[in-house]
């Protein structure tokens, strides 16, 4: 065999034991089965209305998508309500005919990961969360006072009810329930209510099929109620003589006053309550009341008859008051004059376009009321509107920027959440907060900025706002020369 054929023979042996070793090789290597998305973890639920539901979960890995299941407890049966994306981790399950939600009744929840590439699920809590829904809280709180010491109680319309509980107090005693009525009403006339003092009502829903009630109001609804006065019989007398000088015609007449002063709670409330009677002709979300906010609107019902302005009679918008009571997030604001009943502003209000619109306004939440009665007795209205919770706390986190703040790198500072931080040029000097001084050696301060790396062109904050999820600024640095 020639020296050519040799070699090319070595090199046919050795491609056939290198391409046996290479198999040998890839057997030894397992097969890994595609991997399963991970447990989802259940972090929170909570029943957000009479017919919402929302469920919360820490997101797991390998998943494309969350699939959410509901039952009522107890049961076996799980039910697929929904299917999200990975980017998801809450759902609020809102009760259709589908997948209803029965007020009262008891719902588990649980979430399944799922990979549509793999085709995989991963494991998930077969003990679920549960809770329950209730009836919805009762709002726009109204009560009237006749002429017979009847006391007229209405209020919006709740969903959730088959029934309407009414309590009452007097004064400072505890509240006792005087009735139940169907939902079908709105209204409840009280012809005995405690006389001689302030009565005070609240209105709770009630689903009679589990016997549960809903929340009432903050504070209900009060008004005073005077003692009724019985006459005081005439004496028998002998006819006057002609010539007889006796001009006292009253004879026992001892009404004085006895519709007693206006009640601006009671105006107030009631306000609210025909404003959301609007809202839902319109099919607008009821406004939500609050007490900041309506002591906020009290304010300036007593500021408008000084000056009939939406500028404050310090000059100040009217935000500004939101400071003072504690209310956040103040931004529309409607006035009127000499209107001598709710009813007589609402209208008024309803039929001017400007101050309709903002009644109408989808985005406002919540609304306070102002009613304030002058000395010559004209009446002045106010309605102030926010589109937060005015009692949502927030915040502004300084970041040093590289620098330090007493020592660290951030400061942060909490406040009443829409409300303005002013860093300098602020209306008046006392409403500049005090920031501690940021610090970085070879580095002047140069201001607070939205952006770790401002433009050169760009002018500091002048203000910031504490925001409900918290904002952040950065301090911007001059090197020293």
């Amino acid at each position: 065999m020639d020296t050519v054929n040799i070699k090319k023979y070595f090199y046919q042996i050795l491609s056939i034991f290198a391409a046996l070793l290479l198999a040998f090789s890839i057997a030894q290597i397992p097969v890994q089965a595609a991997a399963k998305p991970g447990t989802v973890k259940l972090s929170s639920i909570k029943a957000v209305d009479y017919n919402k539901i929302n469920i919360k979960w820490k997101k797991t890995s390998g998943t494309t998508n969350y699939i959410v299941y509901y039952k009522e407890a107890g049961s076996k049966k799980w039910i697929k309500i929904k299917t999200l994306d990975n980017t998801k981790s809450s759902y609020t399950h809102t009760s259709s005919s589908k997948y209803p939600i029965v007020v009262g009744q008891k719902y588990t929840y649980t979430v399944k990961a799922y990979n549509k590439k793999t085709k995989k699920s991963g494991r998930y809590s077969k003990t679920g969360l549960t809770t329950r829904t209730v009836p919805a809280t009762v709002y726009g709180l109204g009560a009237g006072l006749t002429g017979d010491n009847t006391v007229n109680v209405s209020w919006n319309p709740a969903g959730g009810t088959t029934h309407y509980v009414i309590y009452r107090k007097a004064n400072d005693s505890a509240p006792s329930k005087i009735a139940t009525i169907s939902s079908k009403y709105t209204r409840y006339e009280d012809k005995n209510p405690v006389e001689g003092v302030t009565n005070t009502y609240f209105v709770f829903g009630y689903s009679s099929k589990f016997k549960v009630y809903g929340d009432g109001s903050n504070t209900g609804v009060s008004i005073k109620v005077k003692k009724r006065v019985t006459p005081t019989p005439e004496p028998t007398s002998k006819p006057e003589k002609p010539g007889d000088n006796n001009n006292d015609n009253n004879h026992g007449d001892n009404d004085d006053d006895f519709d007693g002063p206006v009640d601006p709670i009671a105006m107030a409330s009631e306000v609210l309550r025909l404003t959301n009677i609007e809202r839902a002709k319109e099919g607008v979300q009821p406004l939500k009341y609050n007490k900041a906010l309506q002591d906020a609107a009290m304010i300036r019902a007593k500021e408008i008859s000084i000056k009939f302005s939406h500028r404050r009679p310090d000059g100040t918008d009217n935000t500004t008051v939101g400071k003072e009571v504690g209310a956040a997030g103040i931004g529309d604001e409607n006035i009127a004059m000499g209107q001598d009943s709710p009813a007589s502003v609402v209208n008024d209000w309803m039929h001017s376009p400007g101050h309709k619109i903002q009644m109408m306004r989808d985005s406002n939440q919540y609304m306070g009321v102002g009613f304030y009665k002058s000395e010559n007795g004209v009446y002045y209205w106010v309605q102030e509107f926010t589109a937060i919770d005015p009692n949502a706390s927030g915040s502004i986190t300084f970041n040093a920027n590289g620098g330090t703040i007493n020592g660290n790198k951030t400061y942060t500072m909490v406040g009443t959440a829409g409300t303005y931080a002013w860093l300098y040029d602020a209306p008046s000097q006392s409403d500049i907060i005090n920031i501690p001084s940021p610090l970085k050696d070879g580095y002047t301060f140069s201001g607070w900025y939205d952006t770790p790396a401002p433009s050169s062109s760009r002018l500091p904050l002048r203000r910031v706002v504490y925001g409900k999820n918290g904002n952040t600024v950065y301090a911007k640095w001059v090197p020293n020369n």
